[in-house]
């Protein structure tokens, strides 16, 4: 999910009313937890991957910028990338992109939601 359109709003934004970068960065932090909630129920289901799902957390790159995905550091993170790309030998079972597609409505609605609240504060 790309949200550096949303990272320059917030900087925008913030800049006239403090606590909307915030504001957004919760927004977008709630995004990546349920991304990552869909994730490890994917993981979770699967047969031959389902010891990866722990492995899976979400980190803060920046203001209203997180990564989801399996952490190598982690037990079973580095079955990630076979589980999701597979090799000459198989795997590649998951799909990376269907979390994503799950919550991008529920995330717009909620950005929508929190402009239509910033503009009636302004």
């Amino acid at each position: 999910m790309d949200v550096s359109e949303v990272t320059g709003f917030a900087d925008r934004f913030g800049r006239v009313i403090p606590s909307v970068a915030g504001e957004i960065d919760a927004v977008v932090k709630k995004g990546a937890q349920n991304v990552k909630t869909e994730m490890v129920a994917d993981a979770s289901a699967s047969q031959h991957f389902r010891g990866m799902a722990g492995s899976i957390t979400y980190d803060q790159l920046g203001p209203a910028q997180y990564e989801v995905g399996p952490d190598k550091g982690r037990r079973g993170g580095a079955l990630g990338n076979i589980y999701y790309f597979g090799t000459s030998r198989g795997g590649g079972t998951g799909d990376i992109d269907k979390p994503v597609n799950s919550e991008t409505p529920r995330f717009e609605q909620a950005l929508s939601e929190l402009i239509e609240d910033i503009g009636g504060r302004l």
